[in-house]
């Protein structure tokens, strides 16, 4: 009798290893693929900062170009290309912070600070850029309005670049909620682990 109860308490003990086996298992393969989500995460927000990149080059060499081409002064052209490399460096900058290193060695509580951060950063800009836009738009304005003899060209061209202005403010608004999105539910599952 006594043999009996020892070898199904042996059994148990033996399923329980198995289970404890197969916990282990389940954890760490959850562990890698969530790793995994977040390292793509935080790849999408890197390469939304290398669009944005392109976006900027783009403007600075094709707008140079075209307020050349118009007579716009160069105090204009100067201050445009200097407000849209800050725009890049003040975008790209705190995305470097968030290092795949650290996704993949384990320091994700470094990397939901950093995501926090960035966050943050990306809800204050729109403190900095809507008045810069607003006085770059009026500035732009002004130079049209010196340039253009036909006073209907000047009203007509500055009324494209509200209007591109307004349609382009929309498009940036909507990628801008979109990250902060992406940076919620990056930061709510690292703290799920």
């Amino acid at each position: 009798m006594e043999n009996c109860q020892d070898q199904e308490l042996l059994a148990m003990r033996e399923q329980l290893h198995l289970l404890k086996e197969k916990l282990d298992k389940e954890v760490i393969v959850n562990d890698h693929l969530l790793r995994e989500v977040t390292r793509q995460k935080v790849r999408r927000l890197n390469r939304n900062v290398w669009q944005e990149g392109f976006a900027c080059l783009f403007v600075i060499t094709f707008g140079t170009y075209v307020f050349c081409y118009m007579h716009l002064s160069w105090w204009f052209i100067g201050a445009t290309i200097l407000m849209m490399v800050a725009c890049f460096l003040a975008t790209l900058i705190p995305h470097r912070r968030i290092k795949m290193n650290d996704i993949l060695s384990g320091d994700l509580l470094t990397v939901a600070k950093q995501v926090r951060r960035l966050k943050r950063l990306y809800r204050e800009w729109l403190r900095y850029g809507i008045p810069a836009i607003v006085v770059w738009m009026g500035w732009f304005s002004y130079e049209i309005i010196r340039v253009c003899d036909n006073r209907h060209v000047g009203i007509s061209m500055i009324i494209g670049g509200i209007i591109g202005g307004v349609i382009g403010g929309a498009i940036g608004l909507h990628n801008h909620k979109k990250l902060i999105r992406e940076m919620d539910e990056l930061i709510e599952d690292i703290e799920q682990i």
